[in-house]
């Protein structure tokens, strides 16, 4: 449900979101961009990721917040994306933990409960949107910052 605040593009891009959880995420190793697929999810109008404990992504984001995720659209055989800036962050609040593993459709797959030491949930907190519709030529910008 949209919410009262929420422009008609910011409704648009979250349609999209809510139905595209494939996304890439891009994370800072030192002088290097990282780039990889990964699930996101959405619980209670806030972002998350869930991964292993071990892989880089958890190091890259506890040296370096700033994050961005891209979404590949794709409609009627055409094509666009939406790019969300923001900051990541890793999740220490073990009932949030529990919680956000209920809304993950894989977490069973890979992990034995809410307090495998293996699991480690990130959250998403995006500020800005960059939206290129499929089919379109130019991309359109807004703010997503919640508070």
């Amino acid at each position: 449900m949209a919410k009262n605040n929420e422009s008609a593009l910011q409704q648009e891009i979250m349609a999209w979101i809510r139905q595209n959880q494939y996304v890439y995420l891009a994370t800072c190793d030192k002088n290097h961009a990282r780039v990889r697929p990964i699930v996101l999810f959405i619980h209670n109008e806030r972002y998350f990721f869930a991964t292993f404990t071990g892989d880089s992504k958890v190091q890259q984001i506890q040296n370096n917040k700033h994050v961005e995720v891209c979404i590949p659209l794709t409609e009627e055989g055409h094509t666009g994306y939406i790019r969300l800036r923001g900051m990541a962050s890793i999740v220490n609040n073990a009932a949030l933990k529990a919680e956000a593993s209920e809304r993950c459709y894989f977490f069973d797959q890979y992990f034995s409960g809410y307090d495998d030491p293996d699991y480690t949930l990130i959250e998403f907190d995006p500020d800005l949107a960059e939206y290129l519709r499929p089919g379109e030529a130019f991309s359109q910008g807004c703010n997503l910052k919640r508070y």
